[in-house]
């Protein structure tokens, strides 16, 4: 593990349901071909209390709505579909860069996780998503859709 990077954990999701139950995201896409990892409530919140401190308290910032999370496939329907939900639910750890980033309104630490990675080949998938694995912690943009 790098100096910068530290360990964390986190369940995996595959095609999670947004707050409202059901699949249909604020911009009209759909989450059925998502596989997130839900982190620690806490993190999130710790990381986003960090944006706001760096920030001198001048700037808001929104949970995503689910909450802390690494999205590894974002909305790409894989070849392999017959191993789509094969580790639902399974524990995976990760190593996060506790210096956050901002993109476009979405507040970010970079991930590196072989795991992920290795999933998306599994099902046939490339490699490295795009954009790159990220665990993401907020958003200053109201009705931000990650």
């Amino acid at each position: 593990m790098d100096a910068a990077f530290l360990a964390a954990t986190g369940t995996l999701r595959y095609s999670p349901q947004l707050g409202h139950g059901g699949h249909t995201r604020r911009d009209g896409g759909s989450t059925l071909w998502w596989l997130i990892v839900d982190c620690d409530p806490e993190l999130g919140r710790y990381l986003r209390h960090q944006f706001l401190l760096g920030h001198r308290r001048t700037r808001q910032l929104q949970s995503p709505l689910w909450g802390a999370h690494i999205s590894a496939i974002r909305g790409e329907r894989p070849p392999l579909e017959a191993l789509w939900k094969r580790w639902d639910g399974a524990t995976v750890a990760f190593e996060y860069d506790p210096a956050v980033r901002e993109t476009d309104g979405f507040v970010w630490c970079p991930v590196r996780c072989e795991r992920l990675l290795t999933l998306r080949e599994e099902l046939g998938l490339p490699r490295e998503p795009q954009p790159a694995l990220h665990l993401t912690i907020g958003n200053s943009r109201v009705g931000g859709v990650e």
